[in-house]
């Protein structure tokens, strides 16, 4: 169970990564944005996709390390953080998305109950 969970967790982290990939070139070809501003954001967006990119990675390459290690613990925590502050966000900074919340909601439950996961021993092994 818990490398199925790993599979899919890092296919929709490397959905995002796409998605970040294109939001880096909608950033770029925005007219209406100042250049400070896109500069920042095309920054902080290379940023985010390498960071989602690096999380797609592990779920699928790493998975004994990422259910048995003290890092890969710590990893899926960053994972959980920024999937479930991301949700939490549309409902402060964006115009609220159903879509984008739930896509967040689901990745950030995901990566909590992988880290939760009362087998990690058994798990890694498995994987």
């Amino acid at each position: 169970m818990p490398k199925t969970l790993l599979y899919v967790t890092g296919f929709l982290n490397l959905l995002f990564g796409l998605f970040h990939v294109y939001l880096g070139y909608d950033i770029g070809v925005s007219s209406t944005l100042a250049q400070d501003p896109r500069s920042l954001l095309q920054g902080l967006n290379v940023a985010s996709a390498l960071m989602i990119f690096f999380l797609a990675y592990v779920c699928l390459m790493h998975q004994r390390d990422m259910l048995a290690t003290g890092l890969g613990k710590a990893v899926l925590l960053l994972g959980t953080l920024v999937y479930l502050s991301r949700a939490a966000e549309e409902f402060f900074w964006f115009q609220f998305s159903p879509l984008m919340t739930t896509a967040c909601l689901i990745l950030g439950v995901l990566h909590l109950i992988l880290l939760l996961w009362p087998e990690a021993k058994g798990a890694a092994a498995q994987a």
